[in-house]
């Protein structure tokens, strides 16, 4: 693998604080996929914006990776700092990934957020507000430089205050009111069983996309806890987040990034 970590700075000279993003790259060394053309995958994991989730950092990268999409996980700023700090932070990590596609093995019209629980809200935000006008009087970024090509979102954070509301930016940070028809194509899934945040919220955000006319395919699993990850042996923290069935939405969500 090449690459390694990038400091805030060096994502955009505005930013200060403690952000990184870890790259996960393939090597070229001359066989038919290092064509420059893979997809790059920015990966936003969950913990309440309170921590960076294990789970759903470097396994999910790895995964990634093993498909042939080079994958960046993005370590965000969290509490008490506030929105729109982790905002600007994926926005210019998704801005960073562009200018540097060619160094990278990945086509510009590539760039993907993956983003799960909270990390999964991030997600919604920066594939529901790329055009903000935030983005260019604090980073000078135009929204070409910042939309996402495709949104996949795991168990996200849409509507529940308990998360939103600490970032201060309540009712306007509610994914299911910022959907547009400029959203980029979206693949989402949940577990019925989740009681940290209820299915309802990725099926609210499902039926926001369906109504604006976004591409989108969901996959709802019947079984697991929050926070499952990959919901294989290497992202489980315990007997109870490995669900091998549930775990075939990676499978599923890399044929679906593949055809977009």
């Amino acid at each position: 693998m090449e690459w390694g970590k990038v400091g805030a700075g060096g994502l955009h000279p505005a930013l200060d604080g403690g952000a990184g993003l870890q790259a996960y790259c393939r090597s070229r060394t001359g066989l038919l996929a290092d064509d420059g053309a893979r997809w790059g995958v920015l990966i936003l994991p969950g913990g309440g914006y309170e921590r960076i989730a294990p789970a759903e950092s470097e396994p999910v990268a790895l995964a990634f990776l093993a498909a042939g999409v080079q994958a960046f996980v993005l370590s965000y700023s969290l509490l008490p700092q506030s929105w729109p700090q982790q905002f600007l932070e994926g926005a210019a990590a998704l801005a960073w990934l562009r200018a540097h596609a060619g160094e990278l093995g990945i086509r510009p019209d590539r760039v993907a957020v993956c983003g799960f629980s909270a990390g999964g809200h991030l997600a919604g935000c920066l594939s529901c507000l790329w055009d903000h006008p935030l983005l260019g009087e604090r980073l000078g970024l135009t929204p070409e430089q910042v939309r996402p090509n495709a949104s996949i979102l795991g168990y996200p954070v849409v509507n529940d205050m308990r998360y939103i509301a600490p970032l201060g930016g309540e009712e306007e940070l509610r994914l299911d009111r910022l959907v547009g028809s400029d959203h980029p194509p979206a693949f989402l899934w949940a577990t019925g069983e989740d009681a940290t945040v209820p299915v309802q919220n990725t099926l609210d955000y499902a039926a926001a996309l369906k109504r604006a006319g976004v591409p989108v395919e969901l996959h709802l699993f019947a079984r697991g806890p929050h926070a499952m990850g990959l919901a294989d042996r290497e992202s489980a923290r315990d007997q109870a987040h490995y669900n091998p069935h549930a775990a075939a939405w990676h499978g599923l969500c890399v044929d679906w990034l593949k055809g977009v």
